[in-house]
């Protein structure tokens, strides 16, 4: 339950059309830098009140392209119109995405973009929580084989992967910059470092939060969402360049361990500890 803003949260029902009017919204408490504090805050329009409501395969490439600061414009570009009916002064969009999955069934995603009073986006938000992992983009999108005089030179894509206990972050439940402890401050100085020694040749950092199973799913989610945020900032304010930083929540999914429930609760806490982490995965060329 103990763990790190990208992802989702509750499904209201008895709602009507998302944004409809003007600056209307369905999400509540949306602050002018277009963050939002409570889960309780976030809500999920009902998929039948869509306009388009078969939704859409997105192209994963563009949907990895989307972060901190796009305009509607670009969203626009990027993976369309809102299929729900929010105005363009809406502080939220809403979208109905769709993937495929290994058994080639469909998967049915909600995808929700906040905005600031500037209406650029700065969290987003998926519904259910595991379709964060279907976002994210294949081997095949990032590969780079560039020309250089007049012959073709493999470059080959290399990753950095960092794995930090969410306990040693933050205080437990908690995401503010001013709950991140002096050990969590000093790891990711030291990534920093690191990233930023690779200059020029970064691709994509991609900052993943996640908890342990205890507690609401939506609860969790946001706060994993809260914590790879607030990394995500102090990476930025250690100089790196947040254009090339995607943070996003993984919630309860993905466990590293896994712990029986014929314990103490305090026992199953200690036990479920691995899985409340953040993930710091950085793609470079060489």
């Amino acid at each position: 339950m103990n763990m790190i803003k990208l992802t989702t949260l509750a499904l209201v029902a008895g709602i009507g059309l998302t944004g409809c009017m003007g600056t209307k919204h369905l999400s509540q408490n949306i602050s002018d830098d277009g963050r939002i504090s409570s889960q309780d805050d976030i809500v999920f329009p009902q998929l039948d009140k869509a306009w388009q409501k078969d939704g859409q395969f997105p192209n994963s490439e563009n949907l990895s392209k989307i972060r901190a600061g796009v305009s509607k414009d670009e969203l626009y570009q990027l993976i369309g119109r809102p299929h729900f009916s929010e105005a363009q002064k809406a502080r939220e969009w809403d979208y109905i995405l769709k993937f495929y999955q290994a058994d080639n069934s469909v998967k049915i995603c909600q995808y929700k973009v906040i905005f600031d009073k500037d209406y650029k986006g700065q969290e987003f938000y998926w519904l259910p929580a595991d379709c964060a992992n279907y976002a994210k983009p294949s081997s095949a999108h990032t590969a780079m084989t560039p020309v250089v005089a007049n012959s073709v030179v493999g470059v080959q894509l290399h990753h950095d992967n960092f794995g930090l206990g969410a306990d040693a972050l933050f205080d437990f439940d908690k995401w503010q910059l001013s709950h991140m402890k002096a050990e969590g401050r000093g790891k990711l100085n030291e990534i920093a470092t690191q990233i930023l020694a690779h200059g020029d040749k970064i691709g994509q950092i991609v900052i993943t939060g996640y908890t342990d199973r205890l507690g609401d799913e939506m609860y969790n989610m946001n706060l994993s969402m809260l914590r790879a945020q607030t990394v995500r900032e102090y990476l930025i304010s250690k100089g790196v360049n947040p254009a090339q930083i995607i943070a996003t929540g993984g919630g309860k999914s993905m466990p590293v361990k896994e712990c029986s429930n014929k314990q103490s609760h305090q026992s199953l806490i200690n036990c479920l500890e691995p899985n409340r982490r953040v993930e710091v995965s950085v793609s470079y060329y060489k």
